[in-house]
């Protein structure tokens, strides 16, 4: 459980900078505390199921999107998913890596 409210908690972050809302605002839209954001940002607390509904509706989204943990990977996290899958791969595999990064960067 600790890693979704942490998953969430990052997403939150997204989307307030997506829709420029400060989180003061989102708790007032939300009729909760401003501190339980914070908490929710840091991953130490997830939101009741009627203001998951309120933030559907603040940031006007779908539920699909305020779960889709797929974008909220930090550059660390990518690198090392990267370096996890390198460190498993074949031989053949790595050189094909490698050269498509090069050429990506070059």
């Amino acid at each position: 459980m600790a890693r979704l409210r942490e998953l969430f908690g990052k997403r939150l972050e997204e989307l307030l900078k997506k829709h420029k809302m400060k989180q003061c605002e989102l708790a007032e839209k939300l009729d909760i505390d401003p501190q339980s954001i914070s908490r929710m940002i840091a991953g130490k607390h997830f939101p009741k199921e009627e203001n998951i509904e309120k933030m559907i509706q603040a940031f006007n989204i779908s539920p699909e999107e305020l779960f889709s943990f797929t974008q909220v990977a930090s550059d660390k996290e990518l690198i090392n998913d990267i370096n996890r899958l390198l460190s498993n791969a074949p031989s053949n595999k790595i050189r094909m890596a490698h050269k498509i990064i090069k050429a990506i960067f070059e």
